[in-house]
């Protein structure tokens, strides 16, 4: 059966699933082969392939997830929002009582070798549940009555609908509320302490909320207003950080600043970060030669593996990868676009941003761009968490596209095998 001639529309959402397979293949692929090198001397002689394969065991287990997740579909999440914001929650306060301690900050709740990390999970929850209420406003058309009776009918609290009618105010800036849930469990994850994620897990919320057109704050302010409490606001977390912020958060901030001045004590990283990336030239030193690793490099295999990765791969090598990623958000900002559901449009706007923005924020960090956050490097850096949840968000994104590429060939009277055919790649045959 030859495939059936498509339209500009289809072709082009065909692409765009094609590509992201593409490129979430590609990062999971050069993960891997970055993993077996940075971390083969770490093993003890034992077996240069301990990480790896437990790495694989990691990817298979994510795999399954994401399969269950594409199966289920997105449109599922939408009712589960509040209760995956409460199991993050309670799951990150367990995290403060009886977390797993490493590098002075405790982030992972298991038992023995089993070990996991809850601020991942929180992070797709907040954009579900941002997403979630970007959608339930514009349903209501902005309209205070039926946000109010939409809202006490969900959560069951009625009687508080007249109340709640009379704070208008409140309810013009309806842009704070729906970033309420994500600066909760961000405040809960800073309290770890982890600036670094909770950074990471508060941006992409609010360039959904800056993208839905929704007011953060009151419209009639004025510009004098907003200018005001934007740096009345910098200089009380400009003051919070300098009399409650961490030692390691400061010394993080002068080694930015000054690398030059502590290049043999706070700034050790960041210096030999640089060093490993200056050395590989354009080609690179060639795969599993580089020698930042041999304990040159600390965390070589999961926040610095960019590092790694541009010694052994050279320059060449990580242009790839900073394409792969800025071609992540391209096509997930395409995805997010063409898709009829708002839901599904905002969710795949906040997991673009997500994966595509922590990428950018690691290779900035890894090249002294900006300071040493502590996030991984999506797909390529060592760690379980990571990895699984970042393949169930990727196949959230391309659940979005596929059900966009879907909608187009119905519209032009393609069967559902027929849109199954005409979606595999030339090479692959008829």
């Amino acid at each position: 059966m030859l495939k059936p001639r498509l339209t500009v529309r289809t072709r082009r959402r065909r692409t765009n699933v094609l590509w992201l397979i593409g490129i979430f293949s590609c990062l999971i692929v050069i993960g891997m082969e970055n993993i077996l090198s940075s971390t083969f001397v770490l093993d003890g002689g034992s077996t240069v392939y301990g990480y790896l394969f437990k790495q694989i065991d990691f990817l298979s287990l994510g795999l399954i997830a994401a399969a269950g997740i594409w199966k289920l579909g997105y449109q599922r999440l939408r009712r589960w929002c509040g209760r995956l914001v409460l199991l993050s929650a309670l799951l990150l306060f367990a995290v403060k009582a009886i977390g797993i301690t490493v590098n002075g900050a405790q982030r992972w709740l298991g038992y023995g070798v089993i070990s996991f990390q809850p601020s991942e999970f929180a992070k797709l929850a907040a954009i579900i549940c941002t997403a979630a209420a970007l959608t339930f406003f514009w349903e209501c058309h902005g309209d205070l009555q039926a946000v109010v009776e939409g809202f006490t009918e969900r959560w069951r609290i009625e009687p508080l609908a007249p109340v709640l009618l009379k704070k208008e105010k409140l309810f013009k800036s309806y842009g704070l509320l729906c970033l309420l849930p994500s600066l909760f469990l961000a405040a809960v994850i800073l309290v770890q302490p982890d600036a670094g994620t909770a950074i990471v897990l508060v941006m992409p919320p609010a360039f959904m909320l800056f993208c839905s057109g929704i007011p953060l704050y009151d419209r009639h302010w004025s510009y004098k207003k907003i200018f005001l409490s934007i740096l009345v606001g910098a200089i009380v977390i400009g003051t919070a950080f300098y009399f409650f912020g961490h030692d390691y958060q400061k010394d993080r901030i002068r080694a930015w600043i000054y690398p030059e001045d502590y290049k043999k004590t706070i700034g050790y990283q960041i210096t030999q970060s640089l060093i490993a990336i200056g050395s590989g030239g354009v080609w690179g030193q060639g795969m599993g030669t580089g020698i930042s690793k041999f304990s040159y490099l600390p965390e070589a295999h999961t926040d610095f593996a960019y590092a790694i990765l541009c010694q052994e791969w050279g320059l060449l090598g990580g242009i790839l990868v900073l394409f792969l990623f800025f071609a992540l958000i391209y096509f997930g900002v395409q995805a997010a676009g063409s898709c009829q559901d708002r839901f599904g449009m905002f969710m795949a706007m906040g997991i673009t941003f997500s994966l595509g923005g922590q990428g950018l924020v690691n290779m900035a960090m890894v090249t002294d761009l900006f300071p040493v956050v502590g996030v991984p490097l999506p797909f390529i850096s060592y760690g379980g968490s990571s990895l699984i949840l970042n393949l169930i968000s990727a196949a959230l994104l391309l659940r979005v596209s596929y059900d966009n590429y879907i909608d187009a060939a119905k519209a032009q009277d393609m069967s559902a095998q027929q849109a199954r055919q005409a979606l595999r790649p030339p090479f692959m045959g008829h």
